[in-house]
């Protein structure tokens, strides 16, 4: 009996402990809970036992005699009672913060605040690519320095608002310049009929859509040149699962469902051009389709194959902001007249349309990329002296690339890039994953844009200057990828050129020979 007192003694002390303390220390909600829940444990342990014990004295003794300590024992109930009353309000404090508290994340994909509903949410993303340039045999009069250059380093602010409107705003601050690259709000609130309106790529050419820290080789190819860089306008845009699944949101340019489609108008941006305001009064018609038609199918080896169509349809009027192209290398390889004493600069006026076949097909290490170009524009130029002579060409620019890659470490390609199984790390003989790579890429300069369209001897009008600019151009290329990680890239490639045209007396210009690295971290 004196031991059942010590127990019930001993209880009420705990509980009262226990009632205060958590108040006058510096713990956490879930060690306060804890420390409840074994208390109430040990309480209605030492309960039942005490009750068993008085059940046995009843047996044994008069009435009188165990009814004494019953007013104890409902004492202790309700001790017990009130700390499981506290810990349910613990629990339902402790709920509605998690409510109103968010979520917030960091690793290697990125930055990110999230609600807790999961309806709201802020992303940080970003990348720098560091590159060498060293051009090799060229040590002649016109020599081309070897540099390095922060190519870009680019802030990606990404997020959602009421699940179901993103946005994205990406500056980049590469090369020295500070400029807006995207910025755009995207509603899907039906997957097979998006809206996304704003500055964004144009849904034209596939190595253009392909994120700048996915490329297998350090600058795109020749038929990304025929099609606008960035522009400005409204995109309509859906995706569609096979029979039997479900869509997968992946933003305006989705690569992951069966058929997709994006179909926009927008301001118009020349080849190559990046557009913030345009002057013109006509709107271009960009659009876009592709498909993977064996996605689910059970053939392994044709399920990453995704074939597509694009191009556009816009009436330019008097446009002379004509960007040109460049070369692997940078160089630039075709620049159209400037305004000078004897005639207007050239101008793009009348029809422009563009067709771009794409494919692409990856099967585990295997990648192939590949696409077809035709921009065809009209061209004007006039004379200011002499006899008026209104020169009119229709340009028709043609380029092709075929690219393809091998993972030597084994992982899967993908038009995403290559995830390494495992990061790098020489201490447990982790080495990343290894990419091998091989390009060739043409593009043809219609031959009309270096006539001479003035028959005088003394003066010359052509749409660009043959002494200056090339009518075509060859590369091949070679390249090596180490993935240190999901977020460190080391790239080495060799890319070749050979031009025809572009130097004085009818010559050729020099072979373009060059060596990239890139240092490239992403997160």
């Amino acid at each position: 009996m004196q031991n059942r007192w010590s127990l019930l003694w001993a209880a009420g002390v705990g509980s009262a402990w226990l009632g205060f303390a958590p108040e006058a220390s510096a713990i956490t909600a879930e060690q306060r809970f804890e420390k409840l829940e074994r208390h109430i444990l040990e309480l209605e342990r030492r309960l039942e036992a005490s009750e068993a014990e008085n059940q046995k004295l009843r047996s044994k003794k008069p009435a009188s005699t165990s009814t004494a300590s019953e007013p104890d024992v409902k004492a202790l109930d309700q001790k017990v009672k009130i700390l499981e009353r506290k810990l349910e309000v613990e629990h339902e404090v402790t709920e509605a913060n998690a409510k109103k508290t968010p979520r917030v994340e960091a690793g290697s994909a990125g930055f990110r605040i999230t609600s807790p509903d999961g309806d709201h949410q802020l992303r940080l993303r970003g990348y720098v690519q560091a590159d060498g340039n060293i051009f090799m045999d060229d040590s002649s009069g016109d020599a081309i320095a070897d540099k390095f250059t922060i190519r870009r380093a680019r802030l990606n602010f990404d997020g959602t608002l009421f699940k179901y409107a993103d946005f994205r705003i990406a500056p980049d601050f590469g090369g020295g310049q500070s400029r807006l690259f995207d910025a755009y709000l995207d509603l899907h609130y039906l997957p097979f009929a998006s809206l996304n309106v704003g500055k964004q790529k144009a849904p034209i050419s596939l190595e253009r859509l392909q994120s700048a820290t996915a490329l297998t080789f350090a600058e795109r190819a020749y038929p990304t040149q025929l099609a606008p860089n960035r522009d400005v306008g409204v995109l309509l845009h859906g995706e569609f699962a096979k029979p039997g699944y479900t869509t997968q949101y992946g933003g305006p340019h989705n690569f992951n469902d069966f058929i997709t489609y994006q179909l926009g108008v927008f301001n118009g941006a020349r080849d190559n051009g990046f557009i913030d305001t345009d002057l013109n009064d006509d709107f271009e018609f960009q659009g876009r389709v592709f498909a993977h038609p064996f996605q689910h199918s059970g053939i392994g080896p044709l399920e990453g194959l995704g074939l597509g169509v694009a191009g556009s349809w816009g009436h330019p009027r008097n446009e002379t902001s004509i960007p040109g192209l460049t070369s692997p290398g940078q160089q630039r390889i075709l620049m159209y007249s400037e305004a000078n004493s004897t005639a207007t600069a050239t101008s793009v006026n009348g029809y422009h349309y563009r067709v771009y076949p794409q494919l692409y097909w990856y099967w585990g290490p295997f990648g192939l990329l590949s696409e077809y170009a035709i921009s065809s524009q009209e061209l004007r130029r006039s004379t200011i002296t002499g006899p008026t002579i209104n020169a009119k060409t229709r340009q028709d620019n043609t380029a092709w690339q075929v690219a393809l890659s091998y993972v030597l470490t084994g992982e899967d390609s993908s038009f995403n890039g290559v995830k390494p199984r495992h990061a790098f790390n020489p201490f447990n003989g982790q080495w990343g994953a290894w990419q091998v790579a091989g390009r060739w890429s043409e593009l043809d300069v219609d031959d009309d844009t270096f006539r001479d369209f003035d028959p005088r001897a003394t003066s010359t009008l052509f749409f660009a200057n043959p002494a200056q600019s090339v009518s075509k151009a060859t590369s091949w290329a070679l390249g090596l990828n180490w993935y240190l990680n999901n977020n460190v890239k080391v790239m080495a490639d060799y890319e070749q050129t050979h031009f025809d045209g572009g130097a004085a007396g009818n010559g050729d210009r020099p072979t373009e020979k060059i060596f990239f690295t890139r240092f490239q971290f992403s997160y």
